[in-house]
């Protein structure tokens, strides 16, 4: 984690996003037998009043309306309520959860999926590396109703994540069904394999790590079929490894349920296209497909032999398959967190020619090459991250469905997630106040994105993704920000990166 404002509260709510994890210190993973439901009790456990975060929650069970369809009674409403999917794991083996919040008043779902590093060797896959994976010890039983803790006070996913909020004040989805995807396998929801990782040192003991998140998901998807036989709209959507897992998984949340018409929103997880001259991510696309055996994820998605030749390609191949759902893509231009995952350990830049050239062997198992302090290491991760991101611009410009969001900048976690509150934007003895009192205003502070007419924040792009009425638009903010836009390809000046730096 890098530069946040030394409060517990950004600490805490940055770890779920950013690849760090919430002590789980005496806190062992239910490795229990019973795969039924269970009612999450500690929803409420200490969380602030309904004029904040938590707003609508306790009472969101309090209005009638019909049952959930196909004979299925949610055994509670208002509440995280825990399911375990049969057959599905966690990176440890032990079994994997998954949440519903369910709605008397809407057939709609609202299905977000956590994020949280990835790995795909001993130190990263044992929490010990850069940008480790998430949940090492598996998902506790009140994971959604405590995410994070701060200062005894349970932290729920709808405050995390603001788009599960049951606030109409904060989300645009307040009243649909949610459902929380924990994240806890290393592979961005990808994967279906299991490996055993050594210590280099030859001092700890071997880890058998279960890179099995997408066979999850599908057992997943076949419980949510059970509970939700029909669904006028379904959004999808996920921050930073939940943003890839959600555009990965999208077919198979779109075809394995039964839905009217579908959105996505893949926060700071952009799958870039890989084979363009000017492309960067070829390399941790190669790398995480031998890692965790990707393919027969892609295989079993349409136009697969397009997206095994180009991984980037399932974003057009997602709009050309599903012509009237609303796909969109956001992420902050100046990044400092995905981006860094998506290049340090394949690229370094050459001390006599400045140039960007592979690392190692190219195949990122030889540590880190580029330094996230070092200011040129900085300028040159801007580089391959706004390169990218020109060749992903280019492709969503070219479908009516597709369509991205992109800010220039904010302070908070890197300038990472625009779905998580806006913790970085306000001095430290606000950020409390906000919290129980203001809560919207927390929640998407500094995810605006400014013209020379108007202004929109994330929850306005979200408003707009949700309207079927009007043309899905774009928005991409060009004026710089912040203290690092020196470190950009339009803006260089070494000197002011490296005082910036």
């Amino acid at each position: 984690m890098r530069r946040l404002v030394p409060s517990v509260l950004p600490l805490l709510l940055a770890a779920a996003c950013a690849g760090e994890t919430v002590d789980d210190a005496g806190l062992p993973a239910d490795t229990g037998a019973d795969a039924g439901i269970t009612t999450d009790t500690g929803v409420d456990s200490g969380t602030p009043a309904d004029s904040g975060a938590d707003a609508g929650i306790e009472d969101a069970g309090d209005m009638d309306s019909g049952t959930t369809d196909g004979g299925f009674t949610p055994p509670e409403y208002g509440r995280w309520v825990k399911f375990e999917p049969p057959g599905a794991v966690c990176s440890n083996g032990s079994q994997y959860k998954f949440f519903v919040n369910f709605s008397r008043t809407s057939e709609n779902v609202v299905i977000f999926m956590e994020g949280g590093g990835a790995c795909w060797d001993y130190a990263s896959c044992t929490g010990t590396g850069i940008r480790s994976a998430a949940n090492p010890n598996g998902i506790r039983d009140n994971h959604a109703s405590a995410l994070t803790n701060m200062g005894g006070i349970n932290i729920p996913a709808d405050a995390v994540y603001p788009l599960l909020n049951a606030s109409p004040d904060v989300s645009p989805m307040a009243d649909w069904n949610k459902v929380f995807i924990p994240y806890c396998t290393g592979d961005v929801y990808s994967g279906d394999r299991v490996v055993t990782y050594s210590d280099p040192a030859g001092v700890e003991p071997d880890v058998e790590f279960h890179h099995v998140g997408h066979r999850n998901i599908l057992r997943t998807v076949e419980m949510l079929n059970t509970m939700f036989t029909s669904i006028p709209k379904m959004f999808l959507g996920g921050c930073s490894a939940g943003g890839a897992g959600a555009v990965i998984n999208y077919h198979t949340f779109r075809s394995g349920l039964n839905v009217e018409k579908g959105y996505l929103l893949d926060d700071s997880g952009p799958i870039y296209p890989d084979q363009a001259e000017v492309a960067w991510s070829l390399p941790l696309h190669e790398r995480v497909r031998a890692s965790w055996n990707v393919d027969p994820l892609i295989e079993a998605a349409p136009m697969s032999q397009d997206i095994l030749q180009d991984f980037g390609a399932l974003n057009r191949v997602l709009a050309q398959t599903y012509p009237n759902d609303r796909l969109a893509l956001t992420q902050f231009r100046l990044d400092y967190n995905y981006s860094l995952y998506s290049y340090e350990r394949f690229y370094e830049v050459d001390g006599e020619t400045g140039d960007i050239v592979p690392f190692g062997d190219g195949m990122g198992l030889g540590g880190l090459g580029l330094d996230e302090a070092v200011a040129d290491d900085r300028a040159a991760v801007y580089q391959m991250w706004w390169d990218d991101t020109s060749l992903m611009r280019s492709e969503y410009d070219t479908y009516p469905n597709l369509a991205y969001f992109m800010p220039f900048y904010r302070d908070t976690n890197s300038s990472h997630c625009l779905t998580i509150p806006g913790f970085g934007e306000f001095p430290q003895d606000e950020l409390l106040n906000l919290f129980i009192n203001d809560f919207a205003t927390l929640a998407w502070a500094g995810t605006n994105v400014g013209t020379s007419t108007a202004s929109m924040n994330i929850r306005g792009f979200v408003d707009h993704l949700l309207d079927d009425g009007a043309p899905l638009m774009s928005a991409f903010e060009e004026t710089p920000e912040g203290p690092y836009q020196s470190c950009t390809p339009d803006f260089y000046d070494a000197a002011a990166c490296a005082a910036a730096n």
